[in-house]
């Protein structure tokens, strides 16, 4: 050992409380705390971790130190670029109490080809570090026990809306078909009725969703805040410390995030503005269309609405009918597929997917649409992989759809 290095130990000793070097390949450690003394530490560095976990570390942080020794792990990390690991866990002190450890793992990057090192440096915090350590812990456990709850409750609210999607859109399509039969009283009764079952089957399930959030607002009450406020107070620092500049810079990139966002879909045809258009004006007289609902109701929902404007429809239930009937059919047969995402059996990407890669001279230049109860902007790489031209999110506006419709098929 040249000065340099004695004396880059020589500091590292000053410094630490404790420093193992390590042979990886032999499994064998040895202090290099007063290495001459006849007291230095050595022996089996795997059974010494196994027994200072065991006895030592505290339980919700024994897993993590053992994993700072594992040979596979740090040998990992060293083809990774890794070669400077660290670590803080809580030590028993015999009172009953802990205290928190500073480690260092470092792996020499050069010369230790030979015999592979590595180099544990222990550093026992003072009082005032200690107790900071102690509270970053308890804020990083209460800020994972809110990710959780939040975490449900987005689940909650996600299926919320998803499930209302459908029974809104049914409403929608009832609703629009009911006015253009105020004639016909049975009829009229007749929607009016679905409309009410369909409003009833919201308002449970709105009460179901209510009893859930009900549940998790109490699990949040019953939770014990006081050490977090006392972590607050002591510390004396905001949870929340934002630079203006930061906050400017991150609503900038939200901006230009946002932007592509919505060049990306107008690219695909969707999340168009917009229209005031009338369902009325439109004529499809002589057009054949292909429907394949993800309902009987909703069928026939779409189906009144599209054979009122003239238009002459097959409908199918089946997803894998409705391709087998593109296929089968002579080329041209259909001006247009309008397909849900929820159809039976496969669903509506499926559909799309299957009719593109068909061998027929129409599969690639058929329009398809397809309708989902989910956003149109989570289904971006969906319906541009499986070759649907646009996506209408459910309730849906029939105006739209319907100039968007008379547009593809002109």
């Amino acid at each position: 050992m040249n000065s340099r290095e004695e004396l880059l130990m020589q500091i590292w000793r000053d410094y630490y409380d404790e420093i193992l070097d390590v042979s990886l390949d032999r499994g064998t450690f040895e202090s290099l705390i007063d290495p001459d003394t006849t007291n230095a530490r050595k022996g089996f560095i795997e059974i010494e971790i196994l027994l200072t976990a065991q006895k030592m570390v505290h339980p919700d942080d024994r897993t993590v130190f053992t994993q700072f020794f594992d040979k596979n792990v740090i040998l990992e990390g060293m083809k990774n670029g890794t070669f400077v690991r660290k670590l803080n866990f809580r030590m028993h002190r015999g009172d009953g109490k802990y205290f928190w450890v500073k480690v260092k793992g470092i792996m020499p990057s050069k010369g230790n080809e030979e015999e592979k090192k590595y180099f544990v440096c222990f550093r026992i915090l003072d009082n005032a570090s200690d107790e900071d350590m102690s509270y970053r812990k308890l804020l990083s456990v209460s800020l994972m026990h809110e990710k959780e709850i939040s975490s449900q409750l987005k689940g909650i609210f996600e299926k919320f809306a998803s499930e209302m999607k459908s029974p809104l859109n049914d409403i929608v399509g009832l609703a629009d078909i009911a006015q253009s039969t105020v004639s016909d009283t049975e009829k009229t009764k007749e929607r009016l009725k679905l409309i009410n079952e369909k409003i009833t089957q919201i308002n449970d399930f709105m009460e179901e969703m209510l009893a859930v959030s009900r549940a998790k607002n109490e699990e949040i009450a019953l939770r014990d805040d006081e050490s977090f406020c006392e972590l607050v107070a002591k510390t004396g620092k905001n949870m929340v410390l934002r630079d203006e500049a930061e906050e400017k810079k991150e609503a900038e990139t939200e901006e230009e995030k946002i932007g592509e966002a919505e060049k990306t879909l107008q690219k695909i045809g969707v999340g168009a503005t917009p229209t005031t258009a009338d369902p009325e004006d439109f004529d499809f007289t002589g057009k054949n269309l292909l429907v394949v609902p993800d309902s009987e109701l909703g069928g026939e929902i779409i189906l009144e609405m599209l054979t009122k404007r003239g238009a002459v429809v097959t409908m199918i239930m089946s997803g894998k009918d409705a391709v087998k009937d593109f296929i089968v059919r002579p080329v041209n047969t259909y001006d247009m597929v309008l397909v849900d995402i929820g159809v039976q059996d496969i669903d509506g990407y499926s559909v799309a997917h299957c009719i593109r890669l068909s061998c027929k001279e129409d599969a690639g230049t058929v329009p398809i649409f397809a309708l989902s109860t989910k956003g149109v902007a989570e289904s971006i790489v969906n319906t541009r992989e499986n070759g649907v031209n646009m996506i209408f999110s459910k309730p849906v506006d029939y105006g739209m759809l319907f100039l968007k419709m008379h547009e593809a098929m002109a």
